[in-house]
């Protein structure tokens, strides 16, 4: 199993509060994100497994967080440059990752996406995690906030009825033009090998077309699920995790860290 980080981005809207970048840098609860992804994912899946962080804007940043680290912990993250993270949006970093990941992996094991601006507690993390490491019989899985209210900034998804085996599959993802979203994506995915040709193919599409430049990689997510549906809907553990794209979710996220630390406190 492989962790792909999408850490490429500035985080502009942030303002003062994201300092010199990358978000994955921001601190919340008195650690970056980065240390509670990490974190995360050692306690949940082990210190030997595979993370690729794919980087852009203050990379040098990044490397030095993950020497440091190295003093304190045995899991060893790869940086992967993406360099075209100017010019073109996420989805060029996924297929940055994808192709890193391919190299590493064996036949069926499973990568993980992960957004570098989604905070949740360890505990949250793991849940899906373990999750995603089972990932068994599917192409691939979206974990989503089916209990949250949906807002119009939103990654709206909608689902088909609960097929034999009690699954239910993406027919629709994206910002807008998503009719009856049963929920939200909160930026974690899990690609088994078939699923991972259809995305890596679906990307590879998008660099000979301009006018994808500034798209999100959940397009590609979505061209796929609209012919042939292939993302399992995985519902989140609770409502407890953060998008952290501007100031007032930083807060929030900062009151989810403190929350945590409060005796008899239960985030939701």
């Amino acid at each position: 199993m492989a962790v792909v980080v999408l850490a490429a981005g500035h985080g502009r809207r942030l303002g003062p509060a994201g300092g010199p970048g990358p978000k994955w840098l921001i601190e919340v609860g008195g650690a970056p994100i980065a240390e509670h992804h990490l974190m995360a994912v050692e306690q949940a899946l082990g210190p030997d497994t595979d993370v690729l962080v794919v980087v852009g804007h203050a990379a040098e940043r990044v490397e030095r967080f993950c020497a440091a680290r190295a003093g304190r912990s045995a899991l060893r993250p790869l940086l992967v440059a993406n360099s075209q993270y100017v010019q073109r949006n996420n989805w060029y970093s996924l297929l940055v990752g994808l192709d890193a990941a391919e190299d590493r992996l064996g036949e069926d094991q499973v990568v993980v996406i992960l957004n570098s601006d989604l905070f949740g507690l360890p505990a949250w993390f793991g849940a899906l995690l373990r999750t995603a490491a089972g990932l068994s019989g599917v192409p691939g899985t979206l974990a989503v906030d089916v209990g949250r209210p949906v807002t119009e900034e939103a990654m709206k998804v909608a689902a088909g009825p609960s097929d034999a085996a009690g699954r239910r599959w993406c027919t629709a993802i994206g910002k807008v033009g998503v009719d009856d979203p049963v929920g939200e994506y909160v930026g974690l995915s899990a690609l088994a090998p078939s699923g991972r040709a259809l995305v890596r193919d679906a990307l590879r599409a998008f660099t000979a077309d301009g006018a994808r430049a500034d798209a999100w990689y959940e397009a590609a997510f979505q061209e796929i699920s609209a012919t042939s549906p292939f993302l399992a809907l995985t519902p989140t553990p609770s409502s407890a995790w953060v998008e952290i794209d501007d100031a007032e979710d930083l807060r929030a996220a900062e009151g989810l860290a403190s929350a945590s630390l409060t005796p008899g406190a239960t985030a939701t």
